[in-house]
């Protein structure tokens, strides 16, 4: 099994990918699952995003916002992967779309849109900010992304994006213990995971890299809660390593 498979998805798939640990992995993941089925796949987002770690970067397709989708249709091919992308950001970073352009490429019918739709600083777990996240109305699935390695550590600014807003939508304080439950009622809520979720679009999570069996074990646990209120699946693996999933709830 891989993540395609995991989270159940279908050629015409456009996949946001939002939260923290595992955005960057999970997108070029996708793609690069998308391609080895046949389909034509492109990598993208709505914010600056990063080159894969450990996997080749696929060929870039530069452009604007203007004529993305006519770069785009020139280059797709069955079985093949591109990165969108506006040029060169800060940091190395590559500069993303506005969600109303990555909207027009549905009507290309690529095999696979793969939309890096959200920023963390690197960091495992957040909540967005008034702005965030930004997700293309065209979306089919959307998948919250935390990195499993913040349990039990301090709910601070050194692993959590956003902690102070983080805090406030757990019921909890800057400086608690990140656990299973504060993960849960993040993801859970309207202003936490499931903000600006498209209507119509399935709701999924990545719980991203267990480091150990306890990880392991939570992971699950959560993956089983957030089923429960609402999620449509809900996936424990290691999106940098191919067909490293360890439970899929659904």
């Amino acid at each position: 099994m891989d993540l395609y498979e995991a989270f159940g998805l279908s050629p015409g798939s456009i996949v946001a990918a939002v939260g923290g640990g595992g955005k960057t992995s999970l997108v070029y993941a996708l793609g690069y699952e998308a391609a080895a089925r046949g389909f034509s796949a492109i990598i993208t987002s709505t914010t600056r995003f990063t080159r894969p770690a450990g996997i080749p970067m696929p060929p870039i397709i530069e452009s604007t916002d203007a004529a993305l989708a006519g770069d785009v249709a020139r280059a797709l091919a069955p079985g093949t992967v591109h990165v969108a992308s506006a040029g060169e950001a800060t940091r190395g970073r590559l500069a993303g779309f506005a969600p109303e352009s990555i909207d027009a490429l549905a009507a290309l019918a690529p095999g696979l849109i793969a939309v890096e739709a959200d920023g963390s600083g690197r960091r495992p777990f957040k909540a967005p900010a008034d702005h965030e996240p930004a997700i293309p109305r065209s979306a089919t699935d959307v998948v919250v992304c935390v990195g499993l390695e913040v349990l039990g550590h301090a709910l601070e600014a050194d692993r959590v994006h956003r902690p102070e807003i983080v805090a406030r939508l757990a019921g909890s304080f800057p400086g608690a213990i990140v656990t299973a439950a504060t993960i849960v009622r993040v993801l859970l809520h309207e202003a936490g995971g499931r903000k600006n979720v498209p209507p119509g679009a399935r709701l999924h999570a990545l719980l991203n890299g267990p480091r150990t069996e306890e990880h392991e074990k939570l992971g699950a646990h959560i993956a089983e809660r957030l089923v429960y209120g609402g999620y449509h699946r809900a996936v424990v693996a290691t999106a940098h390593r191919p067909g490293d999933i360890r439970a899929v709830v659904r």
